[in-house]
């Protein structure tokens, strides 16, 4: 492919990306799947040109004097990943072939703007939206520029080892005799890290089974549960299921695991990876009713509640969707959060545990939701983390993860305990 129509397949890409709102790694994958015929530098070249485009979107807008349209964003990522200078892209658009259609006066503009740079305010150098800026500066104070320089960069591709089939030692060598190149995670005992970006899908270890792709903070959410043989576990928000396979080898397959959601079609997505894992057998499922809450009140020693939420821990993965979340969002987020907190709670016997967690940034969704459902229970503490790894500090109402500080995605965490009675 010529230079101008990698920069027309970077073009049309960001207007997919922009137009489905889906995770931008799926748009990209999707469309290199249906144009096999681009060459693996072909594809590298657009690649770098959307992934720049995506994660620094906020500083091109800034940059260009406010152009956000999918053509400047690409142009503008040519010009500053060194691709090309400002004039070369304008020559590229010649609108003949496979090449961008010419530059409007708007476009020159733009990108005659890249060779005289503004100075950026802070929520342009990170690449957020402006309304978000308090939410951020309010769990991070100082730490703010560290912490979304952190998030710019790409997320590591992180494994947890199914202990109930393979050991991490075990699995390690298995990698590695694959040509992998692998090393255990930092915090999470189960852990690998694997570098660069494998497939998985046809290695035997994946497709038996014995690992799982998971962030190592997602992992030490599980582990907070402290899940146990014999116990009864509930998964209140089980979706696909990551987390209701960590509980199950915690709990070596002895006991009764309940994995719930709202709609059935989240719960059948988790089965041929429960299958895999070989615990099919040993997971429940349900949806969640009244019915279901009134029936096994108080029936649980674990209940895990991974709640929906702004998704701003993961900004490293979906990068685009840091431009999705607003302000009136979050607060809507955090009264369904409390909501779910309070029904989930139910299910906790005296003396059990009430996992709340997400992978969200903001003490709006988190810290507040705790001391919001502690206000409202009365028989509920929060307890200390000492299932989690050394190294790891919480606050007052529970531990919060970031890349900066601990190399995972954003997460937060709160075990809570009921009143023995």
């Amino acid at each position: 492919m010529r230079p101008a129509a990698r920069l027309s397949a970077a073009i049309e890409l960001l207007a997919e990306i922009g137009a489905r709102g889906e995770a931008a790694d799926q748009v990209v994958d999707r469309y290199f799947r249906a144009r096999r015929y681009a060459g693996k530098q072909d594809r590298a070249a657009i690649a770098a040109l959307v992934w720049y485009a995506v994660r620094r979107r906020g500083a091109l807008i800034h940059l260009t004097g406010g152009g956000d349209t999918p053509r400047i964003l690409a142009m503008a990522a040519a010009v500053l990943t060194g691709a090309a200078d400002a004039e070369t892209v304008a020559a590229w658009a010649t609108g003949e072939g496979h090449a961008p259609a010419p530059l409007s006066d708007a476009e020159r503009a733009a990108l005659a703007a890249l060779s005289d740079p503004r100075p950026a305010p802070p929520w342009v150098a990170g690449d957020y939206a402006e309304e978000l800026h308090p939410l951020l500066l309010r769990r991070f104070g100082t730490r703010l520029a560290a912490a979304v320089a952190a998030m710019a960069g790409r997320a590591p591709l992180d494994l947890r080892v199914n202990t109930a089939k393979i050991d991490r030692a075990g699995a390690m060598a298995e990698l590695a005799a694959l040509g992998l190149s692998v090393e255990p995670c930092a915090l999470a005992p189960a852990g690998v890290r694997v570098a660069g970006r494998e497939r998985l899908g046809r290695l035997a270890p994946f497709a038996e089974g014995r690992i799982e792709v998971q962030d190592e903070g997602s992992q030490l959410v599980a582990l907070a549960c402290d899940a146990r043989p014999g116990m009864a576990v509930a998964d209140f928000c089980a979706g696909a299921g990551g987390k209701t396979l960590a509980l199950a080898a915690d709990m070596a397959g002895q006991g009764r695991l309940l994995a719930l959601d709202v709609e059935e079609r989240r719960l059948s997505r988790m089965m041929p990876r429960l299958a895999r894992a070989g615990i099919e057998g040993f997971v429940t499922r349900a949806v969640i009713t009244d019915d279901l809450l009134d029936r096994e009140a108080g029936a649980f020693d674990r209940v895990l509640v991974d709640a929906p939420c702004s998704l701003s821990g993961t900004w490293r993965r979906n990068p685009a969707a840091r431009w999705n979340v607003t302000l009136e969002r979050v607060r809507e987020l955090a009264g369904l959060q409390g909501r779910i907190l309070d029904a989930a709670a139910r299910l906790v016997k005296p003396g059990g545990r009430l996992v709340y967690a997400t992978c969200s940034l903001f003490l709006e969704e988190d810290e507040d939701v705790v001391e919001a459902f502690l206000g409202r229970h009365g028989d509920f503490t929060v307890l200390d983390h000492e299932t989690l790894p050394p190294g790891i500090s919480g606050g007052r109402l529970g531990i919060a993860l970031d890349p900066a500080a601990h190399g995972t995605d954003g997460f937060f965490v709160a075990a809570l305990g009921r009143n023995p009675g």
